[in-house]
Parts: C-alpha cells; structure tokens; sequence
C-alpha cells in the first residue's frame, strides 16, 4: 500500500510513484498484521462397526410365537407354482381332447360327404361326353358281335362293307402316328406311338372333318397291338 505524505490519500495500486492530487512522490505504508481467533473444526470419525452396522440389511422380523415372514412368501409362491400348474395341464387336457374331437367330426364329414366336381370348360366336357357315348356303344358292340357296326357311325369313304376295316398308317415324315384318348389333338393324352407302315383295325369314325395343320380328316377310334384309342385317319391308307 502506498501513501501520500502531504495530503495523506492512500493507493493500493502499488504501480503509482506520485500523488493524483499534489503530486508528491508517495511512500509505501505497512500494514498492521490483524490476528483472527479460528475456532477450531473437530471432525468425528465413525468406527469400523458402526459403518458396517449401517449398511447392514435389516433383519426379517418374525412374528411373535409363529413362523418367520420368508417362510410364508416362499410357502405362498410354491402355492402359486402348484396352482399355475395344475391349470396348465387341466387346460393341455381339454385343449387335445377338443382337438381329437374335432379331427374324429372332420373324419366323418369328409367320408360322408361327396367329393367336389371340378369345373370343365364346355369344349372339354362335349369331348368327355362323345367319348363316354362312343365307349358305351363300343362295349355293347364288343358284347354282342365285333363283325357288326352299331347305327349311327358311318364307315370310311371308301368302305361300303359294314364289317372289319382295316387301315395302313402313311406317316413317313415323323415316323409313326399318334394314339390317344380322345379325338382331339389339344385334350387327347398320347398313349402309344403306332410305326409308320403298321395296319389298324378302325371301329368307327367321326361324321365331322377337322383339319390339322395341311390336312383334313376325321378322328377315328381304332385298335392296334392291343390298344383302342383315336387317330387321324388323314394320315391313314385305307
């Protein structure tokens, strides 16, 4: 600290030499050293046992003349689990028996009702119907004598004979002509491959032409080695 010996004005900025006011050089002022009375700071520190006594879990109370309270919680929750299970296998029960009567009804049901009919388109069913009518009146043929045709189908152009025709198969191109199910190309499924040059037996044909590709025939229900079905009679000499 600093003082002003004329007017007495001190200065804590010790960077100042004269005076603000008179000019005058300062000179520097000790200051009287002021005791203070500290009362003292007294810290307790606990013992070993009470901290741990702190922190300790407090004990479970038992009631007085019975059982400690842990006991009854874990007698309480085994009672629980006892329950829960007792449920879950009277429920596992009833759920399999409902189950098994339920697929015995479905067994029933699906024997004693009749199966669903799909839906053909009309071509298809035309040829499924021509196809039974022609097969029912073969087997009354078949049944009552082979030599004789049943009315209504007519024979080959160039056969006036109502017996046994024959034919030749004339298909040198792919070889051999397709037997199938039905006289269509489209339904008919192929059920053996007749060789070129091999003679069939035809049992009737249709009165209706169609053409395949170049040619135009008649579908004609034949027999060869052992097979009826339906050809093409375009690709047939007879």
């Amino acid at each position: 600290m600093l003082q002003c010996p004329v007017c007495g004005t001190t200065y804590t900025d010790t960077s100042l030499r004269y005076c603000l006011t008179d000019r005058a050089q300062l000179a520097p002022v000790e200051q009287e050293t002021v005791v203070r009375s500290v009362n003292p700071v007294r810290v307790d520190i606990p013992r070993a046992t009470e901290v741990a006594s702190a922190f300790r879990a407090p004990a479970v109370e038992e009631k007085k003349g019975g059982f400690p309270i842990f006991k009854v919680l874990l007698a309480v929750v085994g009672l629980g689990i006892v329950v829960v299970g007792a449920v879950g296998i009277i429920g596992a029960f009833f759920y399999f028996n409902s189950r098994g009567n339920d697929s015995n009804q479905n067994g029933k049901n699906s024997s004693t009702s009749p199966s669903a009919t799909p839906t053909l388109d009309p071509d298809r069913q035309r040829l499924q119907d021509q196809i039974a009518n022609m097969q029912k009146q073969l087997d009354e043929q078949k049944n009552a004598n082979r030599s004789a045709k049943p009315p209504g189908f007519p024979t080959p152009d160039n056969q006036s004979n109502p017996g046994v025709v024959t034919a030749r198969v004339n298909s040198p191109a792919d070889g051999f002509l397709a037997l199938r199910s039905a006289p269509s190309s489209d339904y008919g499924d192929r059920i053996a491959k007749i060789p070129h040059g091999s003679v069939v037996t035809i049992e009737n044909c249709e009165r209706e032409r169609v053409k395949i590709g170049n040619r135009t025939g008649r579908w004609c229900m034949v027999a060869w080695s052992g097979y009826d079905g339906w050809v093409f009679d375009a690709w047939l000499d007879y």
